[in-house]
């Protein structure tokens, strides 16, 4: 899909030129095989939480200025040495177990495949990085984090009209549930559910209740199509 589609999705609001002018390098990635010609799958959006710069990103960003990264026109945005770290097309290490339950799906349902990226559509919820000092990581979404992030993934929806979106953290979900209730949003027909983030404790707690086997039965029952 040509980022062009993107292109008009906040246009005029917090972001005045277009979420998707300003951050280019955030357009969701939509993998080759997210719309399948034989229908084996349905059309699959996975939702990360944000990415994660650090001290030495500070000194050439201005991510820590909530109103200047969304708004300044002046504003130091993605570094360059950063641009293929923040990319929705490549499969972070992260989230390796979360394409190997794909590809165990498929290949269960003895669907052929590409890796599984490449069956779905990938994007992070939040547009601002998280911020990483040493090995402690944080991210306390400000008002004008969760406008942008809403705004954007609606937009989103309406562009590539998934079928099924399932957010892989608990925090990105009920920030856009809470904002779809403010602005009376509902998405009829689409499967929207949520498993806790692959890094998270409770990926593998309880037998992966919260986490990985709750995302594997959310696939079996709302992705593949026998």
């Amino acid at each position: 899909m040509a980022n062009d589609r993107f292109n008009n999705i906040g246009l005029g609001g917090t972001v005045k030129e277009g979420i998707f002018v300003r951050f280019p390098d955030l357009v969701p990635g939509v993998c080759d095989h997210y719309w399948r010609e034989d229908g084996r799958h349905c059309q699959l959006l996975l939702i990360g939480e944000s990415n994660y710069f650090n001290d030495n990103d500070a000194e050439h960003c201005d991510f820590l200025d909530a109103e200047r990264w969304y708004k300044a026109d002046d504003a130091r945005l993605i570094p360059d040495y950063r641009k293929t770290d923040v990319s929705n097309f490549i499969g972070y290490k992260t989230f390796n177990k979360v394409f190997d339950i794909m590809d165990r799906v498929l290949d269960e349902a003895g669907i052929k495949h590409e890796p599984g990226l490449s069956e779905a559509a990938f994007y992070n919820y939040y547009l601002r990085p998280a911020y990483k000092h040493g090995q402690r990581r944080g991210f306390k979404a400000q008002p004008i984090d969760d406008e942008v992030a809403g705004e954007a993934l609606t937009g989103i929806i309406d562009a590539i009209k998934p079928n099924v979106i399932i957010f892989l953290s608990k925090l990105a979900y009920t920030a856009f549930t809470d904002y779809c209730a403010a602005k009376g949003l509902a998405f009829d027909g689409i499967v929207m559910e949520h498993v806790s983030h692959p890094a998270s404790i409770w990926w593998n707690r309880d037998g992966g209740a919260r986490g990985k086997a709750r995302f594997e039965q959310l696939l079996k029952e709302h992705w593949v199509r026998h």
